[in-house]
């Protein structure tokens, strides 16, 4: 099968040209260059996809390097890795060698060495991502396909490509998730079996890795269905016996995806909503396996806390100051996952009067005035402030002068 007339469809004239180039440069040195990958799989899909991965049969950094007087973009190389990168118009192009490699143990980064297309193709998670496309020859736009990819994306199949894949990487187990929850695909019979049976080396993968791809799975369009499957699958239990994601959850995750927050917003929001159900043990067993950085651990430890306070802000009678009391240090995502996730009403409500309301009501005076009003610097002038605000909040002074 040859993809020629797609890739030109696909691409635009110069991002094209440069995929030729490279082949052309690739052959003059007795090399095979391809398109492989995530790449190859879009194109046949008809998805855009802009991050283009070139493996080339040989030295992947020599065609690079050719590439620079032969009138290509100038690369930036990453010589520790054996890998450079081009930029055409807004679509990256990465070059490598193709690889062979081996796991001397469940969970480990692999060890690689130079290897054929085929053997960097049997690297892969699945069969449809295990597909190349030859460039820059008379066979140009020749589809690679070794491992019955293209079959498998025809019928909507995710399957590995040998019976140790998910025993070498486990954080398959959670691309796998995430790609069939995005493309509406389904696991093969075996690859299921294969996904259950080896749900224990998900404790062989750091806590980095994990973490990462549950970022990457946030950042979809629909991660609730994505972190539904996972539990129902056990991979959250398998990641942390503690890791839960039931139906409030999962419709907390919709409501906040309708308030249309930033991506760095909904990333927050979103780790607070899947930590909510953690007790004390559990959120710092979670903390620990995810090696959770501070700046997500702070935010769901709020978040714990206003658990503990729903019942507080549940009472009869509480004063604005008390809500204020209550709230003031608790991270806005905490607040929000609490405005979204609370069975009370008038707590709920109480959390929603902070965020829109309370927290931005201040005194008219300020510690400038007040020194003007005889005040002495010192730890009197805040005292002073903080009554001040007390009032304003109750409704007890209501203008500067009555402060």
């Amino acid at each position: 099968m040859n993809l020629s007339a797609e890739l030109e469809r696909w691409l635009p004239a110069p991002t094209r040209e440069l995929l030729t180039l490279i082949g052309h440069c690739a052959a003059q040195k007795g090399y095979r260059a391809c398109l492989v990958g995530g790449a190859v799989r879009d194109l046949l899909l008809g998805e855009t996809s802009l991050d283009l991965d070139i493996v080339v049969e040989g030295d992947a950094l020599d065609v690079t390097r050719s590439l620079a007087t032969s009138g290509g973009p100038a690369p930036v190389f990453h010589q520790r890795f054996g890998t450079a990168t081009l930029v055409s118009g807004s679509f990256r192009v990465d070059l490598a060698t193709a690889r062979n490699e081996s796991y001397h143990r469940p969970g480990a980064l692999p060890s690689v060495r130079p290897g054929s297309i085929e053997q960097d193709l049997l690297r892969r998670d699945f069969t449809m991502n295990a597909m190349a496309v030859r460039l820059g020859t008379e066979r140009h736009g020749e589809l690679v396909d070794p491992y019955g990819g293209r079959g498998d994306l025809q019928h909507g199949l995710l399957r590995v490509l040998h019976e140790a894949s998910f025993k070498d990487d486990a954080t398959r187990m959670l691309r796998g998730v995430r790609y069939e929850q995005r493309l509406g695909f389904a696991f093969e019979k075996f690859t299921l079996a294969l996904l259950t049976r080896e749900l224990p080396y998900v404790k062989c993968i750091s806590g980095d890795r994990l973490r990462h791809e549950i970022e990457h799975m946030l950042a979809e369009r629909e991660p609730e269905q994505m972190l539904w499957r996972l539990g129902a699958l056990g991979v959250l239990a398998a990641i942390d016996e503690s890791l839960d994601f039931g139906p409030g959850q999962f419709e907390a995750f919709r409501r906040a995806k309708a308030n249309r927050l930033t991506a760095a917003r909904s990333e927050l929001l979103f780790w607070c909503v899947l930590g909510w159900g953690l007790d004390k043990e559990g959120l710092a067993s979670v903390a620990t396996r995810l090696n959770l950085p501070g700046r997500l651990l702070g935010p769901m430890q709020d978040s714990f806390l206003l658990r503990v306070f729903e019942a507080d802000l549940d009472r009869p009678g509480l004063r604005p100051s008390d809500v204020v009391g209550l709230l003031c240090d608790k991270s806005t995502a905490s607040l929000s996952a609490a405005e979204l996730l609370y069975g009370r009403s008038l707590a709920r409500s109480r959390v929603s009067l902070y965020l829109t309301r309370l927290r931005h009501i201040r005194p008219a005076l300020d510690g400038r005035m007040l020194r003007q009003l005889g005040f002495v610097e010192g730890p009197a002038i805040g005292s002073a402030l903080a009554r001040l605000r007390v009032a304003r909040l109750n409704g007890e002074v209501g203008s500067r002068e009555q402060e």
